[in-house]
């Protein structure tokens, strides 16, 4: 390995310390309540080394969540730009690969469902906050696109897919957030298999006799 690839695999490894902290204390104390000298001390680095890499807390918060959902999103329409599959097929690939972003970014995840919209439009700048808004209302967008062709496949009831798609986001959500919220350390996680019993139930109940 080159000194130059080392280098670059140290700064990535310190970001990535700096943001895993960050985002537990963001979902544990609240964006308001966390500061980054508090981050700093849990990283056991200085509050200047943070700075090495953003430029402020709003910075910080922005660059964990943005590249979970925009990740989540370019996902999202390639698995829905299939026209060629039925309409079931793509409304669970595109829970699954909702799931394994999710799952495989704790942290980013716990802010995206904690985001509080009346709280972030005052703390980050009106580019940033349209952006996550605009990655969020596309990531529903998909689910809402695979429920119309569902509609024009004859292969579901006719329904206001906008408003199926909401509640099959937050039906996701709430299964994540009702049975972390019980979970004790060591104990199965229910999580994903709640979910997708779910979403067989959710298909079951749209589809045509």
């Amino acid at each position: 390995m080159g000194i130059a690839e080392r280098k670059q695999r140290e700064k990535d490894s310190r970001i990535k310390q700096i943001q895993d902290i960050a985002a537990d204390l963001f979902y544990r104390k609240g964006y308001a309540e966390t500061s980054l000298d508090e981050i700093a001390r849990q990283a056991e680095i200085s509050k200047a080394t943070i700075y090495l890499y953003f430029k402020s807390k709003d910075d910080l918060y922005y660059h964990i969540v943005e590249p979970a959902l925009a990740e989540l999103s370019r996902r999202l329409i390639r698995i829905a730009d299939n026209r060629t599959e039925p309409a079931d097929v793509t409304v669970k690939k595109i829970i699954d690969a909702t799931m394994e972003v999710f799952f495989n970014d704790a942290g980013a995840y716990h802010l995206v469902s904690s985001y509080n919209a009346a709280v972030f439009k005052r703390l980050l700048p009106k580019n940033r906050l349209d952006n996550l808004k605009g990655l969020m209302k596309s990531n529903l967008s998909q689910m809402e696109r695979a429920i119309e062709r569902g509609v024009e496949q004859g292969l579901f009831e006719k329904v206001d897919a906008k408003v199926v798609s909401i509640i099959v986001w937050n039906c996701f959500m709430g299964i994540i957030q009702y049975q972390e919220n019980r979970m004790d350390a060591g104990r199965t996680d229910y999580r994903r298999n709640t979910i997708v019993r779910a979403v067989d139930l959710f298909l079951k109940g749209l589809k045509k006799e």
